[in-house]
């Protein structure tokens, strides 16, 4: 996690998430930044080398900005862009310039990423707000309903037609596994874990209704502009009405889908188990002017469960299990044992990996089977924080 400490509230939010995540101290990196919309060149060369220099960076897979400002970098590039992949080196001539390929774009749940992304925990508003959507993120990895997902179609063509093929993709190949709705209706949704549409502004938010790891994002030219100096509906919008992450770009990038959330990727990665950070990520193919916003680590579709009681690890099959297994076996050598992955436990709250147990799943699966009950010789075990690896 990364604080600004020439912001004060940038330092209360980090400390309190923080305590949210179980974020130990040596994860919390602290930078030095102009509490202002935009930040120069230089003075951020400056804190990249202060980042990249820390002790801990080598093994932080991502990173949670607790704070606003700055969110862009000079004219071009966002904030979370220049953590993840350094300062664009490529000359800009006027709008609609292609950008630096994202090299983890197009990647499935649980690949293992080539950068290290960002995203920039921020409700837009108060630090109450702020604080209000990383709880939301925490409750969404404990959340048992699945929602629904709405693609909404509108007669801003520029905006709304780039992503429509992608919307009935994701319709289509994935409507199996949540209600999904692709629809031109503006009527007041509920139960929502996912909308996109595209629109300069989007009316009546207050008539939407998030679950807990919900995500929304609308494709226009500004939405990464989170100050509100412009005539469009800045991504924090959604936020403070409720979703857990978006996204928006910091200034003029063209309707080119590449610059922005592909529906298929998103929702194919985090029904896959990824956490909306990762997720949305891979989603899109040119980060480089792309703010990404949210509680980076919500997981409302975890590839089991897992609950502690009476010092035991007890790990039960849930909707997304089976699908999981299949996904991981069409990966496996020939010759391999079909349909079976062995997944391996870990401790990761430190920044360094401690071993718990494998285990090996292979379906058919009923709902809510134990698949393995792993004794913990360790205290506190309910403060501590669980990864799983695929072995093979």
């Amino acid at each position: 996690m990364l604080v600004n400490l020439n912001d004060p509230n940038s330092v209360e939010l980090g400390k309190r998430y923080a305590e949210i995540r179980g974020i130990p101290s040596e994860n919390i990196i602290e930078l030095r930044l102009p509490n202002v919309g935009y930040v120069a060149r230089h003075l951020m060369m400056r804190e990249l080398e202060r980042l990249k220099t820390s002790s801990n960076y080598g093994r932080l897979a991502g990173f949670a900005l607790a704070f606003d400002r700055p969110y862009r970098v000079d004219a071009n590039q966002s904030i979370t862009s220049t953590i993840s992949q350094g300062i664009s080196t490529m000359r800009w001539q006027g709008s609609c310039n292609p950008t630096v390929a994202n090299p983890d774009a197009g990647k499935g749940p649980g690949a293992v990423l080539t950068t290290k992304p960002a995203m920039m925990l921020t409700a837009g508003g108060s630090l109450a707000e702020s604080v209000a959507l990383a709880e939301r993120g925490r409750a969404a990895d404990r959340h048992t309903q699945t929602g629904q997902i709405v693609f909404l179609k509108t007669e801003d063509m520029a905006r709304s037609r780039p992503r429509e093929a992608s919307m009935a993709r994701a319709q289509r190949t994935l409507g199996g596994q949540i209600e999904i709705a692709l629809t031109e209706q503006r009527e007041p949704w509920g139960n929502l874990m996912g909308l996109q549409t595209g629109l300069a502004t989007v009316p009546s938010l207050n008539e939407f209704q998030f679950l807990p790891g919900a995500y929304a994002d609308h494709l226009t030219s500004n939405g990464g502009v989170i100050d509100g100096k412009n005539s469009q509906m800045p991504a924090t919008e959604w936020i403070k009405a409720g979703a857990t992450a978006s996204f928006g770009t910091v200034r003029e990038p063209c309707n080119f889908p590449s610059k922005f959330p592909d529906p298929t990727r998103v929702l194919s990665n985090y029904l896959g188990g990824d956490t909306i950070l990762e997720a949305y990520w891979k989603s899109v193919s040119m980060t480089t002017e792309g703010l990404f916003i949210g509680e980076p680590l919500s997981r409302p579709f975890p590839v089991l469960d897992a609950t502690f009681a009476d010092r035991r690890l007890v790990l039960r099959a849930n909707r997304q299990t089976e699908a999981f297994v299949k996904r991981q076996s069409r990966k496996a050598p020939p010759r391999s044992i079909e349909r079976q992955v062995q997944l391996g436990f870990f401790w990761v709250e430190t920044g360094t990996p401690e071993w718990i147990a494998d285990i090996e799943i292979r379906p058919p699966l009923k709902l809510g089977e134990v698949l393995a009950t792993i004794d913990l010789p360790q205290d506190e075990v309910n403060r501590r924080s669980l990864g799983v690896l695929v072995r093979k």
